[in-house]
């Protein structure tokens, strides 16, 4: 035996009727610009080749350490299709905010990133010259460092010298 559809409520009325007069409104708008366009009106359209989108990559890297580590990030340049490519001079390392340090190789294509005692985030910025000619073409990146402190690993149990009891 089924059961019988519950009628509509009040509410349910209301917006099918409110949803009814917006279509007829858009509809009677779309009408009016069809009479002004007039019946020779033609909408033509075409489709190029499809393209497959590049993965975005990201100009920044983000790495986590505790406040007793550190660790080396490496540069390998590449040309906007992943080809590997050269840099002109050595990149150079700079500190934008933060309380963490960098020890860059002397070839500036690595560097060391040296945590903070205290916890928290230090960004470092690597600039480098692409245009290997006379020109200066500046490409950057932004390393997020973000220092935990770490964690008691066991009591550290100790003891004093005996003493008489009391």
């Amino acid at each position: 035996m089924s059961k019988p559809k519950p009628s509509p409520s009040i509410p349910d009325i209301i917006e099918v009727t409110w949803l009814k007069r917006q279509f007829d409104q858009l509809h009677q708008e779309h009408a009016q610009i069809l009479k002004q366009i007039g019946p020779g009106f033609r909408f033509d359209f075409a489709v190029g080749p499809v393209v497959n989108k590049k993965p975005k990559r990201s100009n920044m890297l983000s790495v986590s350490i505790t406040n007793e580590q550190q660790v080396k990030v490496h540069l390998n340049p590449v040309t906007s299709t992943g080809k590997p490519a050269k840099v002109d001079g050595a990149p150079v390392w700079s500190v934008i905010t933060g309380d963490a340090t960098v020890v860059p190789a002397d070839d500036g294509l690595s560097a060391d990133l040296i945590s903070a005692d205290d916890p928290g985030d230090t960004d470092f910025l690597v600039k480098a010259d692409a245009d290997l000619g006379e020109g200066v073409t500046e490409i950057s990146d932004v390393v997020r460092l973000s220092v935990a402190g770490a964690q008691a690993a066991n009591l550290g149990l100790s003891a004093d010298d005996p003493t008489p009891k009391a």
